[in-house]
């Protein structure tokens, strides 16, 4: 993938969602952000050392799974490790691992990405389908603005706040729920 293409991407999907209940004529309620921790501290009953892909499918509800993977590519967007948000991905997400490809490269060139804010703010998580071995979601986004630098002497490349949504689906691998496709 070119540069001017793999900063497109970046622009598009690594920038950092801070805003939620945007309107024209609405005043925005207060959001609280997730934890940019790579930990599950989100999910009840999970410890710091236990991450809800560590867990059975029958253990996690599966927005709450959608949640945990976002807080995962959130935490690799700041430190270019994306460990967690892989074990948390399906070997078929493309998507995942094309999200994960370009933070690895940023990072491993020794550039950043210096979001304004957390990563990604989920507004809502819309459940479109679910049984115990798939979930389909409808998530709505808030992105905000920030600054990629593809290596460490690069350029600064500015990216805009933005709203998104996705199509996450999910199937049950191995036991546990794994993000098997983002439609962006």
């Amino acid at each position: 993938m070119g540069v001017a293409r793999r900063v497109a991407v970046v622009v598009a999907c690594v920038p950092v969602l801070v805003l939620a209940g945007c309107g024209d004529d609405e005043p925005a309620e207060p959001v609280e952000l997730p934890s940019l921790s790579p930990s599950a501290g989100s999910l009840p009953g999970v410890s710091a050392s236990q991450g809800a892909e560590d867990l059975p499918a029958s253990e996690v509800e599966p927005a709450e799974f959608v949640r945990a993977w976002v807080d995962a590519y959130n935490a690799a967007t700041l430190d270019g490790d994306t460990t967690r948000m892989r074990a948390m991905s399906a070997e078929e997400c493309m998507t995942c691992d094309g999200f994960a490809t370009q933070l690895e490269e940023i990072y491993g060139a020794g550039g950043s990405v210096d979001p304004v804010g957390p990563a990604h703010v989920i507004d809502s998580v819309d459940p479109e389908s679910s049984d115990s071995t798939s979930a389909r979601f409808t998530l709505k986004l808030t992105v905000s603005s920030g600054t990629t630098y593809e290596t460490a002497d690069g350029d600064p490349i500015e990216f805009s706040a933005e709203q998104q949504e996705w199509i996450v689906d999910l199937y049950v691998v191995g036991g546990s729920w794994r993000v098997a496709g983002i439609g962006v």
